[in-house]
């Protein structure tokens, strides 16, 4: 009688190993709200995308190139990874300007670009570098960030920040010590 219960309280203390053992393995419990932000992503992940957006306030056509683009379509918003945006005018087909970056979002309800990361915009008459540009389409605004160089044919500018018309008619540049502001015209270059 003495060897049964030794084994069967041998046999006892191996399943109490063995199911210990086996539920370090499991798993940590998931929160009920961490399983919504796990859940939500893109609903659409795509990739080698090239479409294009219409904006009649300026009659320009922007053709958006990347290589993935993740649509958000609840948040009226596409991640595009990286991007290239050629703007062109609507009459005569003429590329007018070049954008470029990283990354970058497009929020479709309010026709409004960022561009994160190495950006480059460029045209006949002027380059831009800088970190960071929101593109405000509807108003034709574009405000850059970080590290923003700018030339032409005959200028070079660097500035912390500026903000400006796609043909920078209205370009205001902005120091990097104190934030002041620099204006700089371009009316004698415009055709108007």
């Amino acid at each position: 009688m003495d060897k049964k219960h030794i084994f069967l309280g041998l046999f006892i203390f191996m399943i109490i190993v063995i199911s210990l053992f086996l539920t370090l393995d499991d798993p940590p419990f998931i929160e009920p709200n961490d399983l919504n932000e796990v859940e939500e992503g893109a609903e659409e992940e795509l990739e080698d995308v090239r479409f294009s957006i219409i904006n009649r306030n300026q009659n320009h056509e922007l053709k958006l190139i990347s290589e993935r683009v993740d649509n958000y379509q609840s948040e009226n918003r596409m991640e595009l990874y990286p991007v290239e945006i050629e703007v062109y005018d609507r009459e005569d087909g003429e590329l007018l300007y070049t954008l470029k970056g990283d990354f970058g979002q497009y929020f479709t309800r309010e026709d409004y670009i960022e561009l994160r990361g190495n950006v480059e915009i460029e045209s006949d008459r002027y380059f831009i570098e800088a970190d960071e540009l929101d593109y405000f389409l509807n108003e034709d605004f574009l405000e850059g960030r970080d590290s923003v160089q700018i030339r032409g044919a005959d200028f070079t500018s660097t500035a912390k920040r500026f903000d400006s018309d796609l043909n920078l008619r209205n370009l205001r540049l902005y120091a990097e010590e104190n934030q002041t502001r620099a204006g700089v015209y371009f009316e004698e270059q415009n055709d108007e």
